[in-house]
Formats: C-alpha cells, sequence, structure tokens
C-alpha cells in the first residue's frame, strides 16, 4: 500500500513540476530505472507499453546510462491513423521508431545547450536545437525535462521521431 502511495504522489509531483512550470529545470531524481520511472509519468504510457510490446525494456532495465525523449501519448495521438497503423503491424519498423528516442550516455536539458547534434543508439543522428521556445531534438520539442533515474534520463517530447 505504502508503495502504491508513494507511486501516486511521485507521478503528481512529476506531473506538477514539470508540466506546470516548464521555465523551471524541473528535475525529479526517481530513485528507480527508466522503465520504472516510466511508469510512474502518466504522460508517456504509450511509448513506455510500445517499448515493453517490441522488447526494449530488458534494454532499458540495464545499466545504461541512457536518454530517453519519450514522445507523449498526445504525440502519438497526432500520427495518421493509417501510418501508425502500419506501424504498429511491423514490429521490426516500430523497434526502429522507438530506438530513434533513446541515446547513450545521460544527457539532462542543460547538457543538451551545448551540443548541435546527438546520436541514437540505431545511429540515427538528430539536431539538437536550443530556441526560446525550449530545446527540440530533431523535430521534436521537450515539453518536461531532466526525469532522472537510476540507469540515465527521460525526457518527454511533443512529437514522434520518425527515422526517413
Amino acid at each position: 500500500m505504502k508503495s502504491k502511495i508513494f507511486a501516486s504522489g511521485l507521478a503528481l509531483l512529476i506531473t506538477g513540476l514539470l508540466l506546470f512550470q516548464p521555465e523551471a529545470k524541473a528535475q525529479v531524481e526517481t530513485g528507480e530505472n527508466i522503465m520504472t520511472s516510466a511508469a510512474q509519468f502518466g504522460q508517456i504510457q504509450y511509448f513506455r507499453t510500445l517499448i515493453e510490446e517490441v522488447g526494449l525494456d530488458d534494454k532499458l532495465n540495464e545499466d545504461g546510462p541512457f536518454t530517453v525523449f519519450a514522445p507523449t501519448d498526445e504525440a502519438f495521438n497526432e500520427i495518421p491513423e493509417a501510418e501508425l497503423q502500419e506501424l504498429l503491424e511491423s514490429p521490426d519498423d516500430l523497434r526502429e521508431v522507438l530506438l530513434a528516442h533513446i541515446a547513450e550516455g545521460a544527457y539532462q536539458a542543460e547538457d543538451m545547450a551545448d551540443r548541435d547534434d546527438l546520436t541514437m543508439v540505431n545511429g540515427v543522428e538528430l539536431n539538437v536545437d536550443q530556441h526560446e521556445g525550449g530545446i527540440s531534438v530533431g523535430d521534436a520539442l521537450m515539453v518536461a525535462a531532466d526525469i532522472v533515474a537510476t540507469n540515465g534520463v527521460i525526457h518527454a517530447v511533443d512529437k514522434v521521431i520518425l527515422p526517413e
């Protein structure tokens, strides 16, 4: 019972800090690995579910460190339905798309400010751009930053990165 109360409290804290005060350097240290931390952040549950479906949860349970740019559930809703369905029916393509959201190394928002690009674990190189609206990776804007897990960092982004 205590763990459920803790998880609910942590989820509320993450949501409050990261979504309602985006200008703040909202850093949350979860004390859990990336997959457990992602489960506590309600806005990225579809991404977490897909990670599990293609078997990448084992990778994100390893020591890492990793940086995960997790599209929000709303970001997945922005993909045309036919395109999303096609992706879901092709596990290899889905896996490649998900890998395009994971980088080796732990990069917090302040670390990203000094980078021009970042290479994802599948070899896709994405531009990193800091602008008055925030930080973008590829064409995805970080909407919540610095959920620090024991094996890396999670940033929520507003778009699904679709490698070409």
